[in-house]
């Protein structure tokens, strides 16, 4: 029997087919979605330079106060009063080698050698009137008809007491004589008076400090040295040094960078026993000629010539991972490690040496994380070695193929907006 449909329901499932067929033709109709290649991964970009390992005479750096090779306080010899002082008795003053500085009343002297050369001209009359004596004894023990004497007769020891007498008046006279000379003050060099502690018209004793004062021929300087600076320099120990290394000294004076050229003379006997250091003497001829005088008690920063190494490469610190290799990039880009010799390292500075090659290019950018075999994209600091065969490009091939296909989905992404 078939069913009848109301007109309601009728209406009803038009309506749902309309839907149905609606819905199907949007599904139907509904745009595909783009297909967009998968980004390339960029290796990470890293900082490198560019090496050239040359021959290098390495620099090893010290640091020391300059002060005079000769430094003296000048005593008084003799006692009296300051008569006159030399112009250039004072703190700061210049004299020349045998210049006087100082003199003392010279009276009492003058008296002293007067009354040495009358005693001594006494102690000469009586040796003559001995002589005669003796002469006179001989003649008549000879006329008694006998070669032999005693020498009581003969008067010997009276003869030889003579002698003495002439020889000791003669030392009174030298010694009196000498304490005149030595009311004048003089130095037995070249030099400069650091300080004075007397003036004129006081009254001193034998003993008494009269000035120091340092010589201006020759300046030193103490550098101190650690054992492997040492090894750089190849120094004898404990020896006078032959034909030294040259050595550069640099300091600030009234605002201005001056330098002087100095020279290894010597090392000391003894290693210091607070720093175990070392000290080597360097030498300074002429130290206050020119229009920047090397002064006494000056700091200095010294560089002193070291031994000469081949293949040498200079890099930042931060290239040198773990003390004993440096991060090299290989022709396709990727991380290779090599292992190195440290030299020297001086602030942020090292020199080494090992199978480093020229136009190597090391990585002195910290990485975070590194393996053998990782690709970079290296970012050159300088330019290649003049000379260096071009086969070594900024980014390996597949990093170039990264970077093209990482351009070219960016641009279609812009052209589908």
């Amino acid at each position: 029997m078939p069913v009848k449909v109301s007109s309601k329901n009728k209406l009803l499932l038009i309506v749902v087919a309309i839907g149905a067929a609606a819905i199907s033709l949007v599904v139907a109709l509904k745009p595909k979605p783009e297909e967009k290649p998968p980004e390339a991964v960029v290796p990470p970009v890293a900082d490198v330079l560019y090496v050239e390992p040359g021959r290098q005479t390495l620099l090893v750096p010290s640091q020391g106060t300059v002060h005079a090779r000769h430094e003296i306080e000048v005593v008084a010899r003799v006692g009296g009063v300051i008569e006159s002082v030399a112009d250039a008795f004072v703190p700061g003053g210049f004299f020349s080698k045998g210049e006087p500085l100082l003199k003392f009343e010279q009276a009492d002297y003058i008296y002293k050698v007067t009354r040495a050369e009358s005693q001594l001209a006494d102690a000469k009359s009586a040796l003559a009137q001995e002589q005669g004596r003796a002469k006179q004894a001989k003649r008549e023990w000879r006329d008694l008809g006998s070669e032999e004497a005693n020498a009581l007769f003969l008067r010997k020891p009276h003869l030889a007491a003579a002698e003495a007498a002439v020889a000791a008046a003669g030392a009174d006279r030298d010694q009196a004589k000498l304490d005149l000379k030595r009311t004048t003050i003089t130095a037995p060099f070249a030099g400069r008076v650091v300080e004075t502690y007397v003036d004129l018209g006081q009254y001193i004793t034998p003993g008494t400090r009269l000035a120091k004062i340092h010589s201006t021929g020759i300046a030193e300087v103490r550098l101190p040295l650690t054992d492997q600076q040492l090894a750089l320099l190849d120094l004898p120990l404990g020896k006078t040094i032959e034909n030294g290394p040259e050595v550069r000294l640099q300091a600030v004076v009234a605002g201005r960078e001056r330098e002087w050229r100095a020279k290894l003379v010597r090392t000391e006997a003894s290693i210091d026993p607070n720093s175990r250091f070392i000290f080597a003497v360097a030498q300074v001829q002429n130290p206050y000629k020119g229009d920047a005088p090397l002064m006494n008690g000056l700091f200095v920063e010294a560089d002193i010539a070291g031994r000469t190494f081949d293949d040498v490469v200079e890099l930042p610190r931060q290239a040198l991972h773990e003390g004993d290799h440096l991060l090299v990039l290989n022709e396709e880009s990727k991380l290779i490690f090599k292992e190195v010799e440290l030299l020297q390292s001086i602030g942020d500075k090292v020199w080494l040496r090992g199978e480093i090659a020229t136009g190597d290019r090391v990585v002195v950018s910290s990485l975070g994380y590194s393996r053998e075999g990782m690709a970079l994209t290296a970012n050159p600091l300088n330019e290649k070695p003049a000379g260096l065969i071009d086969s070594v490009e900024g980014t390996s091939d597949a990093a170039a193929t990264a970077v093209s296909e990482t351009a070219a989905a960016n641009n279609a992404s812009q052209g589908g907006q």
